[in-house]
């Protein structure tokens, strides 16, 4: 996810950077969140609470929409900016995007 990123960041101009870092950000917050997870479940699992294996995809696979959706925005976001001052261009955000 963040290899993605970092390719959108060549497409924006340098005062919109910011928007890549807290992109950045936010993903690494969720892969942090992922591993206390990943760490919680091993704990019990030595406790001798076996994890529920469609929850554990569940969680999985929450997380991974979330980190699609985060970079989805983003180009979302890239778009508006590149064709910002152009009329004829459909906005994704319509209250603008600075």
């Amino acid at each position: 996810m963040i290899n993605r990123i970092e390719k959108l960041e060549l497409d924006i101009p340098a005062k919109n950077k910011d928007i890549t870092l807290y992109a950045k950000h936010v993903i690494k917050s969720l892969e942090d969140f992922e591993d206390n997870h990943r760490k919680l479940v091993a704990a019990q699992a030595i406790a001798g609470i076996r994890p529920i294996g469609e929850q554990e995809v569940a969680f999985y696979e929450t997380v991974r929409q979330m980190k699609e959706q985060i970079v989805s925005t983003l180009v979302q976001t890239i778009d508006d900016l590149r064709h910002k001052g152009d009329k004829h261009h459909e906005k994704h955000f319509p209250d603008g995007v600075e």
